[in-house]
């Protein structure tokens, strides 16, 4: 009897619609994964790349390899998690469960390690593209070179390292997509829910900017800066999230039934939209892969266009104090912060233009308007206030173009997160009227495949472009930089613009390689064939007849149960 009265509680708050204590604690899920998010965007591939020695094209191909794991790692967890029944849920346990262990990965991850030579060391071959360049008109041919010697254990933990934190990222993150149309099962509610939590959530896009590495600059020792910054946000990331787990309930009742994963895939791929939105999500991959190269573009493209030093000796003089100044400590947070605020209101606009257009439209609108904008703020900074002009003043100017050009043309990563999660939550309600099953693990988990896949593939390459342009003489600067600070000197600007090639080549990535993920993200929309208005019709009666039906067999088994 007290079975049937929970069952029957569980099928009436199907009825109730979220809270804002509901949407609040839905919140620290976004922002622990954010921040989990921006941590590996923003710190992993320099870590791996100029820490660990790697190089980018090594980076590359890490990235690109442990893809092949999520093939198998990102389906398996969608269907773990549509056979998942519990009395917290379909997606919930997982959440809470699986928190700790990615926590937990990342600390791994950033491990200061260091096996040197110990395996083995190896290179790689790799085309200069300045040079091959150069011989056009000229006897055309490719010029090869080696890279510099990468160490074999490094290379293997870290492939091992990012393969662990991946799949603990993805058994919590393919739960955490699944619940959104599970807690908010209202379309409109739902775009709302998805923005302010995501803006809430927002912040853990802004922190790591502002303190991961101050934290590891603290340090004398770059490896240890990092683990101790990979601690710090850990915590910071992991206590929200489990936190979350007590404030949200799924309201959506499902049948304690199991589906097999052929009849998912067959349910899933049988509806049109699906494959539609599967290449959008692909290619929604490229438009922030860019961002990548913020630290890069701070760290190289910014050296010397401010005076840290002379910043630092006046603080001495004047305060009696100085702290370590650099283009990484500084400019890259001034211009994440920037990116952060302009991901929160990009998706607090969101509702109020739905209210104007649907989805689609306002898809692919804001794809070829910000495309547009890409390529105009690459031009301008440039070749109108060139921010790689020997003259500081010109440079500074450029700078600060590009900064606040930049606020603007991020819109489109907070708006696409928000539209494409509402899209594939349409879907799995779309889904569930064709053929019954609620299926927000599969739908999900194939979401972020492609896009994981995307991610890696475009990683690989464009880290290849950046370092065939001579990305390598960067980091023998680099080098050269950390020897004259040894002895009271500092490394001229003229001496990082001498290898304009490789800068230009990172700019570019951070601009126009946005603009043609954009372009390429709206062209599969134009086939996507969805009615907004009549599709949240037939939703609204399909679970009104659901709802009833499950309280009728309620009731029947409350009545079995009195006599």
């Amino acid at each position: 009897m007290a079975q049937v009265k929970k069952s029957r509680k569980n099928v009436l708050n199907n009825l109730k619609n979220a809270t804002t204590r509901e949407i609040l604690a839905f919140s620290l899920l976004p922002f622990g994964l954010l921040t989990f998010t921006n941590v590996i965007g923003g710190a992993l591939n320099v870590y791996f790349s100029d820490v660990l020695g790697l190089g980018l094209v090594a980076t590359g191909l890490i990235l690109a390899l442990t893809k092949v794991w999520d093939a198998i790692n990102d389906p398996m967890m969608g269907m773990i998690v549509d056979r998942t029944r519990t009395k917290w849920g379909k997606c919930r346990p997982w959440v809470i469960s699986m928190s700790v262990p990615l926590c937990v990965s990342l600390v791994l991850l950033f491990a200061p390690v260091d096996f040197g030579d110990r395996f083995g060391t190896f290179s790689l071959s790799q085309i200069n593209l300045e040079e091959t360049i150069a011989t056009i008109g000229n006897g055309f041919h490719v010029i090869r070179e080696q890279s510099g010697a990468i160490s074999v254990g490094n290379f293997w933990y870290a492939i091992i390292a990012y393969l662990i934190f991946y799949t603990f990222n993805t058994a919590v993150d393919i739960p955490y997509q699944g619940l959104t149309p599970l807690v908010f099962p209202q379309s409109e509610l739902r775009v709302k829910a998805i923005s302010w939590s995501n803006i809430i959530g927002s912040i853990g896009t802004v922190l790591p900017s502002i303190v991961f590495f101050p934290i590891v600059y603290a340090f004398k020792d770059e490896r240890q800066g990092y683990f101790v910054a990979a601690i710090v946000f850990a915590v910071l990331a992991g206590v929200p999230m489990i936190a979350s787990f007590f404030g949200i309930r799924e309201k959506v009742y499902i049948k304690p039934q199991k589906v097999k994963y052929t009849k998912t895939l067959k349910m899933i791929f049988s509806n049109k939209n699906m494959t539609v939105l599967i290449v959008t999500a692909f290619f929604s991959a490229i438009t922030n892969i860019g961002a990548m190269f913020l630290m890069y573009f701070a760290k190289w493209n910014c050296y010397g266009i401010f005076d840290f030093p002379a910043i630092e000796a006046w603080m001495k003089s004047t305060l009696g104090f100085s702290i370590p100044l650099s283009e990484e400590g500084i400019l890259f947070p001034l211009l994440s912060i920037s990116s952060g605020i302009s991901y929160m209101l990009s998706m607090a606009i969101v509702p109020p233009l739905l209210k104007k257009m649907d989805k689609k439209t306002l898809w692919i609108r804001m794809s070829l308007i910000f495309a547009v904008a890409d390529v105009l703020v690459f031009l301008i900074c440039m070749y109108v206030v060139p921010y790689t002009s020997a003259d500081l003043a010109i440079a500074r100017a450029g700078f600060a173009v590009y900064a606040i050009l930049r606020f603007f043309t991020n819109f489109p990563v907070g708006m696409s997160l928000v539209l494409i999660t509402a899209i594939f939550s349409d879907t799995v309600d779309t889904i569930e009227m064709e053929s019954g099953e609620r299926l927000e693990g599969a739908v999900f988990s194939f979401k972020s495949l492609v896009n994981k896949f995307g991610i890696a593939g475009f990683n690989l390459i464009i880290m290849a472009i950046v370092n065939a342009f001579g990305y390598e003489n960067l980091q023998l600067l680099a080098t050269k930089k950390e020897e004259l600070a040894q002895v009271g000197q500092t490394l001229q600007r003229s001496e990082v613009l001498q290898y304009e090639p490789a800068l230009n080549a990172i700019f570019f990535m951070l601009t126009v390689m946005g603009a043609i993920g954009l372009v390429l993200q709206a062209i599969p929309m134009f086939f996507y064939k969805f009615d907004e208005k009549e599709n949240e019709a037939k939703i609204a009666k399909f679970r009104e007849e659901k709802e009833a039906k499950l309280q009728a067999e309620l009731d029947a088994a409350m009545a079995e149960q009195s006599k």
